[in-house]
């Protein structure tokens, strides 16, 4: 939760109101307001905060700079120095084409496969083995293994190995040499290509081959070398893989050979057998008469069917109306005579009767030529019938030819099929030993040119400086680690530190206490620290303190504390400064103050007025063995009177909560303007918070780097819980030269004493 701006600026003015008009604490409303504290703290944050963290822990910041550079440069130096030798390669993507020939065995692969496959090939064993076994490392003594090097240690390793590795004749066991040899020797190629970097040129064929070694003569020759070596190593794979491709093909050829002849031999078998000489024309023959059968046998159905339309015509008996029979000239002149003959007899049947010779005559007549119409109608019919027979029989026979010739096509067709089947695979054959016998007359000349997809674009030359440390760039990278580590330590700090650090600490995490002012570091052999008020009035402390009493004393213009109580936290913090100097200040006004030191534990104002113990003091009051004159002491400075602690009593506590210590408030009170006292701390004992009740105000000092947050928050608890009446707090130890507005006023106005401030080292105040 965090609280607003706003909201919390009304909480802080509603509760000085009700501490001002004496009803309540301001305890509920500290404990209410400090849950919000850390969160409005971090609102607040600004870049500036920041940078004073920086300069309050500067020399912490320089430390860590100052550390991290000088070990950086100093490792530097002594580091072994690396040498760096580099060459450019070019890698093109596929072999250069002086042929047609292309490559059999291997397969194309994709680009970005290819090149990644040939940076492997840089850096793999079985290459730098050749590198290693030509530049001799084996010898060198940058590669030379440790126990082959000279020194008592490795004897001793050498030796002890030996022991245990003889058998039981005190022989050393061959097995044990050779996986020794061979372990040497596997060390020795991880440490060649451990040394040995590949980087391509983003954009293009090019590559980047460099090799790191203390010696930069051998950088440069294990560079070149390996170029070689690789470009050697390529050759012989594209060789070995051209001879690879000459035997594939020599053995295909000679199976490709055996094929074309079993295929040749196999066509002019079955051409034999079928007893073809001219398939195509055979065929193209036999077609042609299967279409002419096909044509006669359409036309013969079709006759067929119209003969047959009529036959069944004839077989229902309807002859009178057959075509034929209608359309033949001979039976109509018989159907006229029949039609005379008939109109004469029953004309002459009319008249003379049915036996009259003359219509006899016409009778018999008629029955004759009935009879050959009868006659001429039965041939016709007959016709018809032997027709339909014939043309029957005819689309029968041109049927069974039909299908013969389909049959005999069919068969000529199959034959066709399996010849142009035996046709092609000779051609195939004969095509594949025409392309096999050309890619090995190919494949015998290019074998004897060595061409290869690598060039070398610069070869490495001796390096002259170092690659190794780089100490200018150590050095840059130091200083920016060593700052970085500088400032996030100096933040950790100042996170895990808990005392306040300046004025606004105050301002934002007590925001509800009235803030009267600061108090500067005073100059270095500066001394009387508690009178410097009196002594040297014009210095910037005499000034803050001349601040903090029109501070305070106009805080109410109605009625102004006149009883303070000066208190701290904790010890040390300048309560006691503080109040001499603040009594000091107020009488420079012409007012009368009476300085009563109420720290029976641990007094001192007696040895900074008085100039010793004295006899008599409040704890003799408060005890009851004097009267109040008796303790009150005039000191050098017109205005100002002391009431020192006097004998430390045991029950301190005790005296200052008596009736005793408030009467003599009142009746100090009484005889002087303002009555300041110098307590003793409020945490641990309870002296203070007895105090606070019968006085009119109390001032808490605070002391920058020495009070902490947790016990000033503690304190401010303790006193509001005694209902305390808090008038303000001071911050103590404060430097100038950080100040705010304010300050940079007394800067300027500190005349001579501010040129001494600039000439002298500053150092801590007084403290009690």
């Amino acid at each position: 939760m965090v609280v607003k701006e706003g909201e919390g600026q009304e909480n802080d003015k509603r509760a000085l109101e009700e501490y001002r008009g004496g009803e309540s604490s301001l305890s509920t409303y500290f404990q209410r307001d400090y849950r919000y504290e850390d969160t409005r703290l971090e609102d607040e944050l600004n870049l500036k905060d920041y940078l004073d963290i920086l300069l309050r822990r500067k020399w912490i910041v320089v430390s860590c700079l100052l550390i991290t550079v000088v070990t950086t440069t100093v490792a530097s130096l002594v580091m072994t120095k690396i040498y760096r030798a580099e060459a450019i390669i070019e890698i093109a993507p596929e072999n250069p084409k002086i042929t047609a020939f292309e490559e059999v065995v291997e397969v194309e692969a994709k680009q970005d496969e290819f090149y990644e496959t040939q940076y492997r090939l840089i850096k793999s064993k079985t290459l730098a083995k050749r590198v290693v076994e030509a530049l001799g490392l084996e010898k060198h003594p940058e590669f030379a293994p440790e126990d082959e090097k000279p020194g008592f240690l490795a004897l001793a390793r050498t030796t002890f190995a030996e022991l245990f590795s003889l058998d039981g004749d005190g022989k050393v066991d061959p097995s044990e040499r050779i996986r020794e040899e061979q372990a040497r020797e596997e060390n020795l190629v991880s440490a060649f290509l451990d040394r040995v970097s590949v980087s391509p040129e983003r954009k293009s064929r090019l590559v980047r081959v460099s090799f790191e070694s203390s010696d930069p003569e051998l950088s440069a020759r294990a560079v070149n070398t390996l170029i070689d070596k690789y470009i050697e190593w390529v050759l012989e794979r594209k060789i070995e893989a051209t001879k690879s491709a000459r035997e594939f093909l020599e053995r295909q050829l000679r199976e490709v050979k055996a094929k074309l002849e079993r295929a040749e031999e196999e066509l002019s078998a079955f051409a034999k057998g079928a007893d073809i000489v001219s398939l195509d024309e055979k065929l193209n023959l036999t077609l042609k008469q299967l279409a002419e059968l096909n044509e006669a046998l359409s036309k013969a159905e079709t006759e067929r069917l119209s003969k047959e339309a009529l036959y069944r015509e004839v077989k229902q008996g309807n002859y009178e109306y057959l075509p034929q029979v209608i359309g033949d000239p001979s039976i109509q002149a018989l159907r006229e005579e029949y039609t005379r003959l008939r109109s004469q007899y029953d004309n002459l049947s009319v008249i003379y009767g049915p036996n009259y010779p003359d219509v006899k005559q016409i009778g018999a007549q008629i029955q004759r030529v009935e009879k050959e119409i009868g006659r001429r109608v039965n041939g016709i019919v007959e016709s018809i019938r032997k027709d339909y027979q014939a043309a029957l029989t005819k689309e029968k026979l041109l049927r069974q030819r039909a299908e013969e010739q389909k049959r005999l096509v069919t068969e000529l067709n199959d034959k066709a099929i399996q010849y142009r089947i035996l046709e092609r695979e000779v051609e195939t054959n004969k095509s594949i030993y025409q392309s096999l016998l050309q890619r090995l007359k190919e494949t015998e000349v290019t074998s004897g040119i060595k061409v290869t997809n690598i060039q070398v674009v610069d070869y490495a030359s001796v390096p002259f400086f170092p690659y190794r440390p780089n100490i200018k760039l150590n050095v840059l990278l130091a200083l920016v680690l060593g700052l970085a580590a500088g400032c996030s330590l100096a933040f950790v700090l100042e996170h895990f530190d808990n005392t306040i650090k300046d004025e606004e600490d105050i301002k934002r995490r007590f925001s509800f206490l009235p803030f009267l002012g600061v108090v500067p570091l005073a100059a270095e052999g500066e001394t009387e620290i508690e009178k410097i008020s009196y002594k040297n009035p014009k210095s910037l402390i005499s000034e803050a303190f001349r601040v903090i009493r029109t501070s305070l004393l106009y805080s109410s213009a109605e009625h102004p504390p006149r009883s303070i109580l000066v208190t701290s936290s904790q010890p040390l913090e300048g309560k006691t400064t503080s109040a001499s100097n603040l009594a000091l200040s107020i009488i420079q006004s012409g007012l009368k103050v009476a300085l009563v030191d109420a720290d029976l534990r641990k007094p001192r104002l007696h040895k900074v007025f008085l100039n010793g113990n004295t006899p008599f003091g409040l704890s003799s009051y408060l005890v009851g063995r004097i009267e109040l004159q008796g303790i009150i002491y005039h000191t050098e400075i017109n205005g100002l009177d002391l009431i020192p602690a006097g004998p430390i009593p045991p029950n301190p506590a005790e005296l200052l909560g008596s009736n005793r210590m408030k009467e003599l408030v009142e009746r100090l009170l009484e005889e002087y303007d303002h009555v300041i006292i110098d307590g003793p701390p409020v945490m641990g004992i309870a002296d203070s918070r007895l105090l606070c009740r019968i006085v009119d105000g109390v001032l808490l000092v605070t002391s920058l780097g020495i009070t902490q947050r947790s016990a000033l928050r503690s304190c401010v608890e303790e006193l509001l819980r005694v209902r305390g009446k808090i008038v303000g707090t001071i911050v103590n130890r404060f430097e100038s030269k950080k100040g705010k507005y304010g300050y940079n006023y007394y800067y300027y106005y500190g005349g001579e004493e501010h040129k001494e401030r600039k000439r002298l080292r500053p150092r801590s105040n007084n403290r009690s």
